[in-house]
């Protein structure tokens, strides 16, 4: 049985934000600071920020570039924050030995702006592909220590199996005006503390309706929420990132 990843000691309350980061740092990291804030300003709000130099970490045992560094250095020193590095499976079609190399090249980065796990992109979701992912996730936990974090992003709801290997499963990603939290699957084998709920093409003011039934009701892990479309979905801060947080950090501790 591995871990729980440190988060959990960091930041107190259960539910958060979970940010997949595609956004480039730029030269002394302007491009983050409004994630930087809402971090510093929200100390027991857990953030899961997922950093994808080139999609993944780039060639095989590089380090990212001297920005990166310095900016996920900067997001590392927040005790209420983790920094996963972003591998795409396709579905459990990617040959895996270059999925393998991508953790690797992640866990070879040095520590100050190494990530504590692995946000795996376009995840499998069906029991036949739970090995292939049980191994990746062994890898992460072998290369970067038993309290790394394991996310998967299948973006729809999975085979139960799965949440034995991962910390955290992304079982919708989708169209804002596509979702209804009854496409969730909440069990004792589906645990809602396990699930992270990501929705683009929203309103451009935070929908505190669906905040509140995701966070407060059906209490899940994570939550991602914007304005942006699809294609530019993660390449861009949301519009009312502000009262977005504020909004999970009410929810959370409600």
């Amino acid at each position: 049985m591995y871990l729980a990843s440190a988060i959990t000691a960091a930041a107190t309350l259960s539910s958060g934000i979970i940010f997949p980061l595609y956004i480039y740092p730029n030269e002394s990291c302007p491009a983050w600071t409004p994630v930087e804030d809402a971090i510093s300003s929200h100390p027991t709000l857990p953030f899961w920020l997922v950093v994808n130099p080139g999609s993944g970490p780039g060639n095989a045992g590089t380090q990212p570039d001297t920005n990166y560094q310095t900016c996920i250095a900067q997001l590392k020193a927040f005790s209420n924050a983790e920094v996963l590095g972003y591998v795409h499976t396709s579905k459990g079609t990617r040959a895996s030995a270059d999925v393998i190399t991508d953790i690797d090249t992640y866990s070879g980065w040095d520590s100050a702006y190494r990530p504590v796990g692995i946000f795996f992109d376009e995840a499998a979701s069906t029991a036949s592909e739970e090995s292939l992912y049980a191994q990746y996730a062994a890898e992460v936990r072998t290369d970067f220590g038993s309290d790394s974090t394991v996310v998967l992003n299948p973006g729809t709801s999975t085979d139960s199996s799965y949440f034995s290997i991962a910390d955290i499963i992304v079982t919708e990603e989708e169209y804002y005006s596509e979702f209804s939290n009854s496409q969730l699957t909440i069990d004792a084998t589906q645990l809602a503390s396990k699930q992270a709920v990501i929705l683009h093409d929203g309103p451009s003011a935070t929908d505190t309706s669906v905040v509140n039934q995701l966070v407060t009701t059906d209490k899940v892990k994570a939550v991602f929420l914007t304005d942006f479309a699809n294609d530019v979905a993660y390449e861009n801060i949301p519009t009312d990132w502000s009262n977005f947080v504020d909004d999970v950090q009410a929810a959370a501790g409600a």
